[in-house]
């Protein structure tokens, strides 16, 4: 079996409203799929991240990765992904890792439909059918009250809260969370890295007496010192990942503890390769694997149940309650993957490979030029 054609879709659409973060107001977002043929007939699909520029990460597979690809032999995915990360010098990362993110999953659908079973059995078994699900997220403009109390009806039992205000008014927006869910709901935090590092000891201060699991990306990423002397002053553990692109990137935040729950996203942190070795190097040190979803589509999503359905220190895996065309609109099958979900846990597609079918008329409706 050889590679014989790689296509990547840029694709854009517009949110029925906007997604309001501490960094930003965003109106629309973006993806970019990516498809591989064989001589065999088999296709495998892709995701990579690119919430900004798609047609970049689409040009770049396009001019950069896609010459190494053909004529390969698919299953051989390891050593595919050496000769793709040599096509640019320097450190790995970046657009380039985004893009080879979704050729890597794209290769394992391949391998995994020509073996006729799903990914998870091929990384070392399906120890969850239906994995534990938090709903993500209630965002910084909406009523913490009434979201909250939603959730909870809706079955999840953990609920990320954004946050990107003042310390003290964020505090306070926690405390009416946790008011309205009472104390059987676990409630996780996520700064999105907008506070200084003084700014974050006040808020650790202010939020230990509310229950709270984690503490997600309170500063900026870069800033590992910090999260260094944040993690030896708090009683409220930390969160990271989104923003990091290799293991090596997650050696010094795991090997320190200064985050006990890692967060890689598999459209950005080298697939689903790149993924099993992140979260196995945390589950080495004893720290727990939160797979990062965010606003991404049906194949990110699939591809994450996946690696959540083997990997033996899973936490619980992102879910995005709020409508979303890449993950409503794009599958054939399984229909409205989201619907799907039973009191706070998502089932794990069992057909071969990453077990959805897209609809590519669909896809080609949202293409950006």
């Amino acid at each position: 079996m050889k590679i014989d054609r790689v296509e990547a879709y840029p694709l854009t659409v517009k949110l029925r409203s906007p997604q309001v973060t501490s960094q930003a107001s965003y109106t629309e977002i973006s993806i970019c799929l990516v498809r591989i043929f064989t001589d065999d007939g088999i296709e495998g699909v892709g995701e990579c991240l690119s919430r900004f520029a798609p047609t970049a990460c689409a040009e770049l597979i396009k001019q950069l990765l896609a010459p190494v690809l053909i004529g390969e032999d698919p299953t051989t995915i390891l050593s595919l992904r050496e000769k793709m990360r040599t096509r640019l010098n320097g450190r790995s990362g970046g657009i380039l890792f985004e893009a080879l993110s979704g050729i890597d999953i794209a290769l394992w659908d391949i391998v995994g439909k020509s073996l006729g079973t799903n990914i998870a059995t091929l990384l070392g078994g399906m120890n969850r059918k239906k994995v534990r699900a938090y709903a993500s997220s209630i965002f910084v403009d909406k009523n913490v009250v009434e979201e909250g109390q939603r959730l909870v009806e809706l079955g999840f039992d953990i609920i990320k809260l954004k946050i990107g205000g003042s310390v003290n008014q964020e505090i306070n927006r926690v405390r009416k969370l946790r008011s309205a869910v009472g104390d059987n709901i676990k409630i996780v935090v996520d700064a999105n890295y907008i506070y200084t590092e003084y700014e974050a000891e006040q808020l650790i201060h202010g939020l230990t007496d509310y229950g709270i699991t984690w503490l997600e990306e309170p500063i900026n990423p870069e800033n590992r010192e910090g999260y260094k002397r944040l993690a030896k002053y708090s009683p409220i553990a930390l969160a990271a990942g989104e923003n990091e692109f290799t293991a090596h990137d997650f050696t010094d935040l795991i090997s320190s503890g200064s985050v006990q729950f890692v967060q890689p996203d598999v459209t950005r942190a080298g697939g689903i390769s790149g993924s099993r070795e992140i979260a196995m190097l945390a589950h080495a040190f004893h720290h727990q694997y939160a797979p990062h979803v965010g606003f991404s589509g049906i194949v990110c999503i699939a591809a994450t149940l996946q690696l959540a359905s083997a990997m033996p220190n899973l936490f619980a895996y992102e879910c995005m309650f709020l409508p979303n065309p890449f993950r409503d609109d794009l599958a054939i099958e399984p229909v409205g993957l989201y619907n799907q979900l039973k009191n706070g846990y998502a089932v794990v597609p069992e057909k071969p490979g990453l077990g959805i079918t897209i609809d590519w008329n669909v896809a080609k409706r949202m293409l950006v030029s």
